[in-house]
């Protein structure tokens, strides 16, 4: 039976077929939520950032327009064409006017920044931050017309130097990096982020309660990568996923950088997914349970029942289902328990009367052996007594009671080798004062001759060894009889130097034992066979081989069992 397609089967497939599609689908359903959600945040995020950097992006566009403007003024232009030509005081005047421009110019800014006019032919310095000297090497190493991060003692700000219009002049601005940080701190404000900025190769600008841990660990993995003019990349910081989100400053040429935690990203999402798992548990848990009451009261009956009826079609009929699963199965084991003892009972008397049929077909078979045997062995008597060859007859004689004696015992069916090859030697000898032109050996191991075996089953062998095999050859006779235990099995072996048959014939005959007998089928043979095989079971039975004499071989064997040493008395 398939039972890859019984009813139980069909059950669980149905059942998996149910909740395979939910999962799949809510598997499909929970991915593009991610995404979605994701994506949201991501372009919030990134919004966040577009809005910050175009405020900061302002900012620094009004400082460089400071710088323009206050390189324009007319008050500048009369003291730089003063300076030969007026008064030391009206020059202090002058320079006194310059530094209140500049002042109000920074007043309108939010951020703490510096304009500061170097004069280059006089190495002359006009700013709003008086502690500033006039350095060359500082101006030569400027960048011109850019945006520069510059560090002079303690102080670190960005700058961007110009040339003016006017010769010998340039202007530069400067802003701390406080102002930075504040716009940082105030980006922070209310999030779990950690906003910063950053360059390759320089110092990043934090907000002052970043995690300064996390945000190296950020730039060292930006450092490896190309990064675009925006965008957005997923890392892995101390087994932990974030999403980092960028925007390069067009002024300043730094990236405005911020990363969020992914199960942040997630959570609006996480209560919903972990109902759903406690749900789709409390299915499996269901179709587990759902699933042992079938196979307690449904699956395991059917089973029992099924593996009855194959031991009944084996051939052992004394099966019965003890087990009652008390249920709607309870009426099919009361009914397969009464229709098997039923089968065993009739199989008990047609056995019983094939048996006795087989009694009867075995006891016919030696009537009709005997008496052909005894006419032969009785004329020998009246021609040796005729020749005055009184041993000779005695030896007949004496050989003759003991085989009849033997053969007439019918009250014990069973016996030992012992006493069966005493029979054998009875009958050999018998031969042998007849034919005298062969010669016989009997080779059983004494571990052997207490066996337990049927009466009659090995002179029958030896018989039709002396008949087909010795009277058919005009050559001196050999018998060979051996014995063997191995493998579980006793073995018993007749060997002759006849003629012997063809393969096809041994073939036919080795066929013809497992076959009802009919009259062309050798009786003797085919009834010692038969008797092994309801005896003994498994691998007895007869066998033939060609002979290692040339001639034919009859192999008996039966099984090897525990009761194989019959009791003294019993024989």
């Amino acid at each position: 039976m398939n039972l890859k397609m019984n009813t139980f089967g069909k059950v669980i497939a149905l059942i998996i077929c149910l909740l395979v599609p939910i999962i799949v689908l809510y598997g499909y359903s929970h991915q593009v939520s991610v995404n979605v959600v994701k994506q949201t945040v991501e372009d919030g995020n990134r919004n966040r950032l577009s809005f910050f950097m175009s405020q900061m992006e302002s900012m620094i566009e009004q400082l460089t327009k400071y710088s323009v403007i206050a390189s324009k003024d007319y008050s500048i232009m009369e003291y730089l064409n003063g300076r030969n030509q007026s008064s030391p005081v009206v020059q202090v005047q002058r320079r006194q006017r310059i530094s209140e421009m500049l002042n109000m110019q920074i007043a309108t800014s939010s951020w703490n920044n510096q304009l500061i006019l170097y004069v280059t032919d006089s190495k002359e310095v006009i700013s709003t931050d008086y502690s500033v000297t006039y350095n060359e090497s500082y101006i030569r190493g400027s960048e011109f017309k850019r945006w520069s991060h510059r560090k002079l003692g303690d102080q670190t700000f960005f700058s961007r130097l110009k040339e003016s219009d006017k010769p010998n002049l340039l202007v530069e601005v400067r802003f701390a990096d406080d102002n930075i940080e504040n716009m940082l701190n105030l980006l922070k404000q209310g999030g779990e982020t950690d906003p910063f900025l950053y360059q390759k190769g320089q110092e990043p600008l934090t907000n002052r309660t970043a995690n300064q841990a996390l945000v190296k660990g950020v730039i060292e993995q930006l450092d490896r990568i190309a990064l675009d003019r925006s965008g957005s990349q997923t890392i892995t910081l101390k087994e932990q996923k974030y999403v980092v989100n960028y925007i390069r400053s067009e002024s300043l040429g730094w990236y405005l950088v911020d990363f969020v935690p992914l199960e942040k990203i997630y959570s609006p999402i996480t209560v919903n997914r972990n109902l759903f798992y406690i749900i789709v548990g409390l299915l499996l848990l269901l179709s587990i349970l759902v699933t042992l009451l079938l196979y307690r009261n449904v699956q395991r009956p059917i089973r029992l029942l099924i593996r009855g009826v194959q031991r009944i079609k084996d051939g052992q009929y004394s099966v019965r289902l003890k087990k009652q699963p008390n249920n709607e199965f309870d009426f099919l084991f009361n009914s397969f328990d009464e229709m098997a003892e039923q089968i065993q009972e009739l199989i008990e008397k047609v056995y019983k009367e094939t048996l006795r049929s087989k009694e009867a077909t075995l006891k016919q078979l030696q009537s009709q052996i005997n008496p052909h045997f005894l006419y032969n062995c009785l004329f020998y008597i009246k021609s040796m007594a005729s020749l005055g060859e009184k041993e000779a007859v005695a030896a007949m004689a004496l050989n003759l009671g003991e085989y009849y004696r033997y053969t007439t015992r019918t009250e014990k069916t069973m016996t030992t080798l012992r006493e069966e090859l005493k029979l054998v030697d009875n009958y050999l000898t018998i031969q042998n004062l007849r034919i005298q032109r062969f010669h016989y050996e009997i080779d059983i191991p004494e571990a052997m001759l207490d066996l337990s075996i049927p009466r009659l089953l090995l002179q029958p062998l030896v018989e039709n060894a002396i008949i087909h095999g010795i009277e058919n050859s005009p050559e001196f006779g050999i018998i060979y009889v051996s014995g063997v235990t191995e493998d579980g099995l006793h073995r018993l072996i007749v060997d002759d130097n006849g003629k012997g048959i063809s393969m096809d014939e041994m073939a036919r005959l080795q066929k013809e034992l497992e076959l009802p007998m009919e009259e062309e089928t050798g009786c003797g043979l085919w009834n010692i066979h038969q008797r092994l095989v309801h005896m003994y079971e498994g691998r007895s039975g007869l066998s033939f081989s060609l002979s290692p004499m040339n001639g034919f071989r009859v192999m008996m064997a039966w099984e090897q069992r525990s009761d194989d040493v019959l009791k003294k008395g019993e024989a």
